[in-house]
């Protein structure tokens, strides 16, 4: 197939195959040739236009393009950098009123702390007062019944005393002696 297109393309130019090939050299690199010289003519003209198309229309477009896309992500990375800004402000902000709710929750708590010591101290003393008054009172009870108690002794010291002698040496005993004796050893 190749051979046929060599073929088709050397006679469409008026050269055959044999002759092109015969002296070895490609036609392509064949200089002393009239066609070549016009083909690389036309060649350079072709690359002249396609450089100034691109260089005119299609170079700046792509410039275009890359400045738009440039400048969108400038913008991008610009709001990007604001809201990160924005996020660190709000971590500032949450990180102060969880210190300042961390600040305020201690000091209600020291103040309920410190209000229930002195519930506790004042129910403290009241208890006590209340402790020291019934103790005051036993004490004045307990005081009565040892005065009672005590001027009920002579009486049933002098009783026993007169009943035990009595019994021991079947005599009744002097009531006057026994007084003097029971008011010698109470005193």
């Amino acid at each position: 197939m190749r051979r046929t297109t060599i073929a088709l393309a050397s006679l469409t130019l008026g050269v055959m195959p044999s002759v092109a090939m015969a002296d070895g050299k490609m036609p392509q690199m064949d200089f002393s040739n009239p066609l070549t010289g016009a083909q690389v003519v036309w060649m350079a003209i072709i690359m002249l236009i396609l450089y100034f198309l691109m260089a005119r229309w299609a170079l700046p477009q792509i410039g275009g393009v890359i400045e738009r896309r440039q400048s969108h992500i400038a913008a991008d990375l610009d709001t990007a950098r604001q809201a990160k800004a924005r996020a660190e402000h709000a971590v500032a902000e949450l990180n102060l009123a969880i210190r300042n709710a961390r600040e305020a929750s201690q000091s209600a708590i020291a103040e309920a702390v410190h209000a229930a010591k002195e519930r506790a101290r004042a129910q403290s003393v009241e208890l006590n007062d209340r402790l020291d008054a019934q103790i005051a009172k036993a004490e004045a009870e307990i005081n009565v019944a040892r005065q009672q108690a005590v001027a009920a002794l002579p009486p049933v010291a002098r009783d026993v005393t007169a009943s035990l002698l009595l019994r021991l040496t079947g005599e009744p005993a002097d009531p006057a002696r026994i007084d003097r004796t029971l008011a010698s050893l109470s005193a």
